[in-house]
Order: structure tokens, then sequence, then C-alpha cells
């Protein structure tokens, strides 16, 4: 029977028993003060600190230091250094510090926040000088990369002995975005995927019935060109095709749903997809700003008014409450009317521990409260969905919302995983740039791209 790590620890620390958000702050209630043989001045202490009629009781840890009988030393906490990339203070990575903090003394979290677009690079320059935190936030698609490569604790382990984080409690997606070879290297924080939001009013004002959000890739463009006014400088669909990742997230779900695949970029399916895109841009139904935009850009223009249908995640739900002045909403993402195959995007983070950290076991600790249901249904606050199918958010924000997205999430289609991801994902980024400014047809970039794609999978299959 294997030894669970953490059970020298129980008798020195309290125990987290339950946590939860009261008026926007988190409170602790903690069952367990350190087991020790207290003189009767402690006691007194701490029935002044508590109270007798309260079998559980909130503390923090320095009230539960005071409690300790005189001569008794405790060792400073070990530092935990945390990489994230969470820059809105009501993300629940800031709770869950404060949390962790405050509910054990072994470890204490020192968090910096590295920005998405440098967190890879920071985290190669790290491994390369032997220096790296002890936790990081990954987007998904890029943890097979450091994974492959040796750089990333093996967390296989860990995750068999821990009572809260269960495998087949995740979405297939995130928890597979972790894993390389059978072996689990990450655990997902967080999820999210794509749907459609739109501009009910502009819907009514051309005679289109916004309860009936188009389904189709047909109704889809039939409502968008319907939705086209150029003398105001409205389009009618927006969408990101940056030269980036962001541009690949968005487009890959219009790839499953031709029937096509990373893999067979050079077939019919995949210039389907394509040039669906070209031919929105190429009409002027949509911008040929979707080149240069980042996804947020393309939701400030649809909130603007400047584009009645936009492609999105739930993270865009916050500011879109606070800033959009219009009857706005959401719908899946439409299907190809001869495949019928529904299909998005999977987004979202992944907890890993770098190779060389120096407390793995703190930093593991963080990932399992983070990963406590009860914990997990604050993401939903800020537009983050829980990585785990059994966590439902009861009496959510903009619950009509959170419907949609739950069920895309059923079709959310991961980006692959593949150690050499990122060539991969720069080779269909060309190909969309070519394609939608008229560099090349939609069917030769593609050709192109899997000219590059093909032989880096023939060495490691998707």
């Amino acid at each position: 029977m294997s030894r669970n790590p953490m059970a020298k620890h129980q008798s020195s620390r309290a125990t987290i028993t339950r946590f939860y958000s009261q008026g926007g702050k988190f409170e602790l209630e903690l069952l367990g003060a350190p087991q020790i043989l207290m003189n009767k001045r402690a006691s007194k202490r701490c029935r002044r600190l508590g109270g007798n009629a309260v079998k559980r009781r909130t503390f923090l840890s320095a009230a539960a230091m005071m409690c300790l009988p005189a001569g008794v030393a405790y060792a400073e906490p070990k530092t935990v250094k945390v990489w994230h990339v969470f820059n809105l203070e009501t993300d629940m990575i800031y709770g869950g510090i404060k949390a962790f903090n405050e509910s054990q003394s072994d470890y204490r979290i020192d968090a910096r926040i590295v920005p998405g677009t440098e967190v890879v690079t920071e985290l190669i320059k790290a491994t390369a000088t032997g220096s790296v935190p002890d936790l990081v936030t990954l987007d998904n698609p890029v943890v097979a990369s450091f994974s492959a490569q040796g750089t990333l604790t093996d967390l296989t382990d860990l995750v068999a002995q821990s009572k809260l984080i269960k495998p087949d409690l995740y979405f297939p997606g995130p928890w597979a975005a972790g894993t390389w070879k059978g072996r689990t290297y990450g655990v997902p924080r967080d999820a999210n995927t794509l749907a459609l939001y739109y501009n009910a009013d502009m819907f009514r004002a051309k005679g289109l019935d916004p309860d009936q959000p188009p389904k189709t890739w047909a109704e889809l463009k039939t409502a968008a060109e319907k939705l086209r006014d150029a003398d105001k400088g409205v389009y009618g669909f927006g969408f990101c095709a940056l030269q980036a990742e962001e541009g690949v997230f968005q487009w890959l779900p219009f790839l499953t749903q031709a029937g096509g695949s990373v893999d067979k970029l050079d077939q019919p399916e995949a210039t389907t997809a394509l040039q669906y895109w070209v031919d929105m841009v190429k009409n002027g139904v949509a911008s040929r700003d979707v080149i240069n935009q980042r996804q947020y850009e393309v939701i400030n223009t649809f909130m603007a008014g400047n584009t009645a249908i936009a492609l999105g995640g739930p993270w865009e739900l916050p500011r879109m409450q606070k800033e959009a002045k219009f009857d706005w909403r959401l719908t899946l993402l439409p299907v190809k009317e001869d495949k019928n195959i529904k299909a998005s995007a999977l987004g979202g983070y992944i907890f890993v521990s770098p190779k060389g950290a120096k407390q793995v076991e703190g930093a593991f600790r963080f990932i399992e409260l983070m990963s406590d249901p009860r914990f997990l249904n604050e993401g939903w606050k800020t537009g983050r969905l829980a990585p785990r199918s059994d966590v439902v958010v009861e009496n959510p924000q903009w619950p009509e919302a959170y419907s949609i997205y739950r069920e895309q999430m059923q079709s959310a289609r991961q980006r692959g995983p593949h150690p050499r991801w990122p060539e991969i994902s720069r080779a269909i980024q060309m190909a969309m740039q070519e394609a939608i400014t008229g560099t090349k047809p939609a069917d030769v970039a593609l050709k192109d791209a899997a000219g590059k794609i093909q032989p880096i999978l023939a060495k490691t299959p998707l």
C-alpha cells in the first residue's frame, strides 16, 4: 500500500476542511490546530481566541501560532515560487494564494506575474540557468513540448496518492493536455472554449430573429451579410486570424467542422474551412483587420458596435457585462450543413512544476487546493470554466452564457498534444495569413503548410 507523502505533516499543521467566498473574500474554516500538549497558560490563550462554544473555528496562521506554549519553536515556512499569467485581481488564483498561505505554516507562496506571451521564453531561460520556479501556469498546447524534453517534474505518483485530484473526474481534453506518453506532468487549472457573441439589437434592426441565431455555416454567412452595414462601418462577422497561436485557436474549430484535420491540410476539407474565412474578408463581411487583431481586440469591435457577430471566449464576460451597452447574447458555434460535426477549441491553463524545482511537494499541495470543486466554482466569476466535469456552478453569473459554454465544452478539441506543436502552429498561421491577404490561394497555402507539418508528424504522430 502506497504511503501518503502528506501524512507526516498532519500532526503539525492545520488542515483545510472548507473554504468558500463570503462577500468577495475567501474564508478558511480550519480543523485541528497543531496537536501538541499545551500548558495551562497556552490553553487559556487559545480559549480567549476561539471560545468554547464553537467546535470549528476560523483561524489565521498568526492566531494558531499564539496558541503554542512557550519554548516550542517552528521553522520558517518554505518558499514556493509561483509564476502565473493572471493580472486580474479577481482571478481565483489570488484567493487561492491567500487561502494557502493562511491555512498552513509549512509553505508560503511567493508569486510573480509573467505575461502570457513571455512565460514560455522565461521558463526556457530559467531551465537553462537552473533557477526554475516551483510552479508555473502554462497554456495547454505547450505542455507537451516541455514534457517531451524532460524539463517538467513527473507528477504521476503524487496524483495517484491525491484525494482531490482524480483523472476520471476531468474533461478528457484538459486532462490529456497535461499528460505525455502515459505520465502526468500537469494538472488543469481551468478550461475555456469558443462560442458566438451576437448583437441582438442589430438582429432586430435588420429583421433577423435574435431568438434564432445561426446554427449552420450557411445561416452564419447569410446573417453576417445581412448585418453588414458599410455606411455605418459595421461588419457582419469578426474573428481572430492573427499570425499567432490565437489565430490557430480560432480557426481550428472550422477545420474540424469541415471534416478536416491538422495532419491532412492538403485535403479539400481543409481548403473549404480556410476558404470560408477568406470569402468573409474578400466580400467585406469581415474586416481585413482580422489578420492583425488579437482576440480581445475582436471583442472590442463587437462591444463598440462595429461588429455584429464575433467569435470569443468566456473570459470576455466580465467586461462584456460592464461595458456593452446593448442586448448581447451567446450561441453555440455553427456546424457545416453536410457534416454536422460539432467542434470548438479547447483553451485553458495547466499547473506544472519544472524539473529541478526545490519545493515540489509544496507546489503540489497548492495544486490540490486549487483543484477542490468548492474552489473551482470561484473561477466562473472571471469567466473561467472548471476543467472537471463534476463541478457545476449553482446559480452562476451569466446563466445563459454558462449553459452555452458548458455545452460547447463537450465538443472542445485540444491542440495536439505534440512536442513540436509551436512549429505546427506556425505553419498553419502562415497559411492563414497568405490565404486571407490573397498572397496565395487557400489550397496552395495549406499544401505548403502540410509540406512543413507532415515530416514532423511522420516522426511523432498526433
